[in-house]
């Protein structure tokens, strides 16, 4: 069984880094899932240790996420969040949402999805992959390191 949980912690059997004990405050449901993988809606997000990075880890064990808080990444990166998807998340406005990049590893260079933030609202456990239609940003965005 891939969960198991008590009053506190979910227990997560990930096939990447094994058993993972995670508070269920640390617990976020995405009504729609992630694009490509609708069937997975709870996700666990998990601070990397000494490091800006987050792993968003689905509670069943199979799908994992590498995070970065969008301010460490990119300056002046704006965009409408419209009034569905506040609703969706169960906010009362755009203010109370965190933007989060999805990285990835593409030749020997780990790029971030600037086209499609991941929405999160730390108040009520709740997020999603939202798809920014009226700016273009691309889907592969290098990530530079401190030395470059």
């Amino acid at each position: 069984m891939a969960i198991q949980s008590n009053e506190e912690l979910v227990i997560i059997e990930s096939q990447q880094y094994g058993r993972m004990e995670v508070p269920k405050q640390q617990i976020y449901h995405f009504a729609h899932g992630v694009v490509g993988i609708s069937e997975h809606e709870q996700y666990a997000i998990v601070g990397v240790e000494d490091s800006a990075f987050y792993t968003m880890h689905s509670i069943d064990g199979r799908v994992c996420f590498h995070l970065i808080p969008a301010s460490a990444v990119v300056q002046d990166y704006q965009f409408a969040i419209d009034g569905e998807t506040v609703k969706l998340l169960n906010t009362e406005s755009a203010e109370e949402i965190a933007v989060f990049l999805i990285v990835n590893a593409t030749d020997e260079q780990l790029c971030v999805n600037l086209k499609a933030p991941i929405l999160l609202a730390p108040d009520q456990l709740t997020g999603c992959q939202y798809i920014i239609s009226d700016q273009d940003y691309p889907i592969r965005f290098p990530l530079e390191s401190e030395g470059d």
